[in-house]
């Protein structure tokens, strides 16, 4: 969450965003989050307006999608009592998994998980449930291994879900046809 677009936390949303998140097209509300990685946002702010986002996301029956970057305690916090569809997004942080599968999250895993360095994050994808993985590009940012040091594209995600389905020991066709039914039913695309 960077500065701008700030507001109030108790401030209504603008109602333009109301109308268009309600809109039947849209299928969630975020990326929103905490990110207490950089200091952009004071943290509390970011909380207020976590929880003003989480109330609307649950207000409209949208899933959310959740942006954490070192602050998977509070984030855990803030989602406790979220009922909706939450998805981690850009997962990269192994410490919230055991809350994420607990509680039933979605668990998105962008180009990052490809590095060779990420076996940590390799292994928390081999723990997600078949029905609650996802994958991603997060582009323009963090290419997969193969594509690493360009601009990141949506084509590139097979390079990602190339990397998931071996380390799961998984057929990547049958895994592929996992993500897509995954991602129906997270977003409500059917």
């Amino acid at each position: 969450m960077g500065a701008r677009g700030l507001r109030r936390a108790r401030d209504p949303p603008a109602p333009g965003r109301r109308k268009l998140l309600g809109d039947e097209r849209a299928v969630a509300v975020g990326e929103t989050g905490l990110d207490f990685y950089r200091d952009y946002a004071p943290h509390e702010r970011q909380r207020e307006l976590f929880e003003r986002q989480l109330e609307l996301a649950a207000e409209l029956g949208k899933a959310v999608v959740v942006h954490s970057r070192a602050a998977s305690d509070e984030t855990a916090e803030a989602l406790e009592g979220f009922e909706g569809t939450v998805v981690l997004h850009c997962f990269s942080a192994p410490e919230l998994l055991p809350v994420a599968l607990e509680r039933g999250y979605y668990v998105s895993f962008a180009g990052n998980v490809t590095y060779p360095s990420a076996e940590e994050l390799r292994e928390a994808a081999r723990r997600v449930p078949a029905d609650r993985l996802l994958v991603e590009t997060d582009s323009p940012y963090l290419s997969p291994q193969p594509r690493r040091g360009r601009p990141n594209e949506p084509a590139n995600v097979v390079h990602t879900a190339a990397v998931l389905a071996e380390a799961r020991g998984e057929d990547a066709e049958e895994l592929a046809a996992r993500l897509d039914a995954n991602a129906t039913a997270a977003f409500s695309l059917a």
